[in-house]
């Protein structure tokens, strides 16, 4: 039989160890990877958000494959710098979900909040070798998907994580 001091001595112990880790128990410690995206990521929205949707998207898929598809890459910026006309000026951006599929690929979804409607942007970042070496962003992180739509039905839809 074990005395109920001993239990509560355990608990206390096991609980003050979680917290001297850092993580707040059940929750999962921060990824330092999905983090370094989310930045990138908002860069490139914040990029997006100024009017200056060239030059964020270069930033963003630097060392990414989808540079090389030069014609759907402007078509890209096109579509992205006639977000302020047909949906008004930019408000903010919010992170709605996180995903991590294995070790090497991680998935964003971010709100990006006009005055008169929200568009929902998606990326997906895969990381390549590491034989490979870093890209000239200093990444072995790259863009493979970018894209953005008004589908905002299907944000319900799916377990989403953030």
């Amino acid at each position: 039989m074990v005395p109920k001091n001993s239990v509560a001595v355990g608990l206390s112990a096991l609980l003050v160890c979680s917290m001297a880790a850092g993580a707040a128990p059940g929750q999962p410690a921060p990824d330092p990877d999905a983090e370094m995206l989310k930045a990138r990521a908002s860069r490139f929205l914040e990029g997006v958000s100024q009017g200056t949707a060239q030059a964020a998207y270069q930033e963003l898929l630097a060392g990414s494959p989808l540079l090389k598809q030069a014609k759907e890459v402007e078509a890209l910026v096109k579509k992205t710098d006639q977000l302020k006309d047909r949906f008004g000026a930019y408000r903010e951006s919010e992170l709605i979900a996180v995903r991590r599929v294995g070790n090497d690929l991680v998935l964003l979804k971010y709100l990006y909040k006009c005055e008169n409607f929200p568009v929902v942007f998606y990326f997906a970042f895969y990381r390549t070798s590491r034989a490979e070496g870093p890209t000239e962003a200093g990444s072995t992180w790259r863009v493979i998907i970018v894209r953005f739509d008004t589908e905002l039905e299907l944000l319900g839809l799916g377990p989403d994580v953030k």
